[in-house]
């Protein structure tokens, strides 16, 4: 264990300081986080190669995604510890973090998999309110405005479970407790910046994929695939439409790499959030003990 001394720039932060920090972040460090975010195409690569192979629509969505998670949860994590060590001063390789992050994959994947859950149980809740309002009216309703708020409370009172388990104890229990702790009071505030962060990330990636479609339309290259059909694939994540071969393939391959170079931007993003939760709950002269810095 090393303790973490490098706390006098530490001080609270407006929504714009912690976007500003999170982007200022990536772009120092976008070989760090570029070597660790590699793991993270590795994962979607498998999950949508799988399904290409795998018929049945629970089978398609299970396997691929259960398959692919543990090198998710990896990157995410290494993502997580690496930019709480840059932020703190301290300098760490993509290696190194991810080594780290392996001594403590089982407490990870524990408090990783409760989140999960939780997460499962808002889109189950959402898409059986929807049947059931279509089959029997009020009553579909009444089961999302019950199991919606539920699951939405406890998926951002939990939100910071992995900086937890990687900076602070590596136990389940009390990454969860912990990460409520520091919710409690601001639980609106969190959900408005997670928001923000979240889609911030996601119009990037959106732009990117937009852009490069209308370049594709314009040189005549995207075969009978229109902006629309771009749009829709882009924001909805519906198959790509069109007769090219090769278009399909360089958008699905763009489409990839997008997503694994925008995951350090949102978990930079919360590991902030978190830093900052921290400072307003304890002060700017907190001490922090984690195992980082120790193996670069």
């Amino acid at each position: 264990m090393s303790t973490i001394n490098n706390t006098s720039k530490l001080q609270p932060m407006g929504v714009g300081d912690i976007l500003d920090t999170t982007f200022s972040l990536y772009r120092k460090h976008f070989l760090l986080f570029l070597g660790i975010a590699s793991v993270y195409f590795f994962a979607i690569l498998i999950e949508y190669s799988l399904k290409g192979f795998i018929s049945g629509t629970i089978q398609k969505a299970l396997i691929p995604s259960f398959t692919a998670m543990p090198f998710a949860i990896v990157s995410t994590s290494g993502v997580v510890l690496a930019s709480a060590t840059v932020y703190l001063g301290e300098n760490i390789t993509s290696s190194a973090a991810l080594r780290q992050v392996f001594k403590r994959f089982f407490p990870i994947l524990g408090s990783h998999l409760i989140w999960r859950m939780f997460l499962v149980f808002t889109f189950i809740s959402i898409s059986f309110s929807i049947i059931l309002t279509i089959r029997q009216g009020a009553s579909g309703i009444l089961l999302g405005l019950i199991g919606f708020p539920i699951a939405c409370y406890f998926l951002v009172c939990w939100v910071f479970h992995l900086p937890i388990v990687l900076l602070e104890e590596p136990r389940v229990g009390y990454a969860l407790k912990r990460s409520s702790e520091l919710v409690r009071g601001t639980w609106w505030q969190v959900v408005g910046i997670l928001i923000l962060i979240l889609l911030t990330s996601y119009a990037i990636a959106v732009i990117f994929k937009v852009s490069l479609g209308f370049i594709f339309i314009f040189t005549k290259f995207a075969g009978n695939t229109d902006l629309r059909s771009i749009i829709e694939w882009s924001i909805m994540e519906k198959v790509l439409d069109t007769s090219n071969f090769f278009f399909y393939v360089i958008m699905t391959s763009a489409d990839l790499i997008l997503k694994a170079l925008v995951l350090p931007i949102w978990v930079i993003g919360v590991t902030i959030l978190y830093f900052d939760r921290r400072i307003r709950k304890e002060g700017s002269d907190i001490e922090l003990t984690a195992s980082i810095g120790e193996d670069v």
